[in-house]
């Protein structure tokens, strides 16, 4: 647990988090001059999951207004 929750490898996903963990001057910090790698990866990696998303389900955006449910306190305080 210990390893998972304390080393440089855990949410980097975030590039928030990356931020921070260069700010900082732990063994869980990162090198500043290796941030724009890793943002630059997170950004590819998020870009790349939504064009394999919208690959995989084309149709979604003419489709959401048919599955999205609305709320009723909403539609009523709308009115």
């Amino acid at each position: 647990m210990a390893a998972y929750w304390f080393t440089a490898s855990t949410s980097f996903a975030n590039p928030a988090v990356t931020l921070g963990r260069s700010a900082s001057d732990t063994f869980a910090g990162i090198r500043p001059a290796d941030v724009p790698g890793f943002v630059a990866a997170q950004l590819l990696g998020a870009a790349a999951a939504t064009l394999l998303f919208r690959w995989l389900v084309p149709a979604l955006p003419e489709r959401a207004p048919d599955l999205v449910v609305p709320n009723p306190e909403q539609t009523e305080e709308a009115s």
